[in-house]
């Protein structure tokens, strides 16, 4: 019966027609529960209405959401084509369809609305990269319901910018409190962050850590007569975002670094080299407090960081040291000749 209605539709030229019949066929697709559809029907029913889906109505479009977006009756390159559709319509194929692909996802990550990507942190099947581009490029209600779904994994990089979030965003700090308190694997990522003296691991979370008592801290956003900012173990936050955002959107070494340059985190910047390299922090510390701009070049070329960071780290040095910043362009010029040098021990492992 339904290759005969599948035949049938391929017949059919008029629009309103295929629409009509399309819906139909969904119907009886879906309901066909004693009847287990083979690959080749799956094919044949997901190739034809992906030939005829620019010219479908939006209630034929329509039953195919709510019929089969949470089946696996239904081919990934379909399954990706309703990713494409307004939020209303594509909401229950981003969020629960087992179909869509990995990269459909990761496209949704890096260029989806605020609210696709918001279903996309729901899923169950994120993978740890999908989950670095939402972190870097999503609004924070995304990243707090990351943190709220036990199945997203955080990287390392996701952990320290969630770490950065959370040095000024309150809804964050008590996010990672929560996680903690549910998640055994998340709370060890912490507790070896701690163990590294990390910098920036705000004040009330390295207090909870080694108090054991995180429960206070994952409450403290519930306070129903919080009002504005609050204080909390000397440290002001707020509910808006903090001004620090991810550079270019996403979660390399080089983004990360220049966020805490940017932030004057220069404590964290040298935490983060350190860790890059397997040097203590007083070794990196020492290096660039120096005069000896060669060591420090060298040094910098082993992070792997692109000639623009270095920019950037040269001005934070600036700063950070009260240096005048006249030799920076032909500093980053000597830096961008000795990337172009073939060398096998520029690059070191990724953060």
């Amino acid at each position: 019966m339904i290759r005969e209605k599948l035949e049938e539709l391929a017949r059919i030229k008029e629009p309103e027609a295929r629409s009509s019949l399309i819906r139909t066929l969904v119907g009886e697709y879906a309901r066909s529960e004693d009847h287990e559809p083979t690959p080749v029907e799956r094919e044949l029913f997901s190739r034809i209405v992906l030939s005829v889906f620019d010219q479908l109505d939006r209630s034929a479009r329509y039953e195919l959401v709510v019929r089969l977006a949470k089946t696996d009756r239904i081919i990934s390159d379909l399954a990706d084509r309703l990713a494409q559709e307004d939020y209303e319509l594509s909401e229950p194929v981003i969020e629960c369809s087992p179909m869509i692909s990995q990269a459909a996802l990761m496209r949704l990550a890096k260029t989806g609305s605020n609210d696709k990507r918001l279903s996309v942190a729901r899923r169950p099947d994120l993978s740890e990269e999908i989950c670095d581009t939402l972190i870097a490029r999503s609004s924070r209600n995304v990243v707090h319901a990351m943190l709220n779904n036990e199945t997203v994994p955080f990287s390392v990089k996701g952990t320290l910018a969630l770490l950065i979030f959370a040095n000024t965003e309150l809804e964050t700090l008590a996010g990672i409190a929560k996680r903690a308190l549910k998640d055994e694997e998340f709370l060890e990522t912490q507790m070896l962050v701690l163990e590294t003296d990390c910098p920036l691991i705000p004040p009330p979370l390295r207090k909870a850590l080694e108090s054991g008592d995180l429960e206070r801290l994952a409450t403290t956003i519930d306070d129903p007569e919080r009002e504005g900012d609050i204080e909390l173990d000397g440290v002001r936050y707020s509910r808006h975002e903090a001004s620090i955002q991810i550079a270019n959107g996403e979660l390399s070494f080089d983004a990360i670094l220049r966020t805490l340059f940017e932030d004057d985190r220069m404590d964290a910047a040298i935490w983060l080299i350190a860790r890059r390299l397997n040097l203590t922090d007083d070794v990196v510390a020492e290096t660039l407090k120096s005069d000896a701009d060669g060591a420090i070049l060298r040094l910098m070329l082993q992070t792997g960081i692109d000639e623009k960071t270095y920019r950037d780290f040269l001005k934070a040095r600036a700063g950070w040291l009260d240096r005048s910043t006249r030799a920076i362009p032909e500093l980053v010029m000597r830096y961008k000749a000795e990337l172009k040098k073939p060398r096998t021990n520029h690059a070191a492992p990724a953060a």
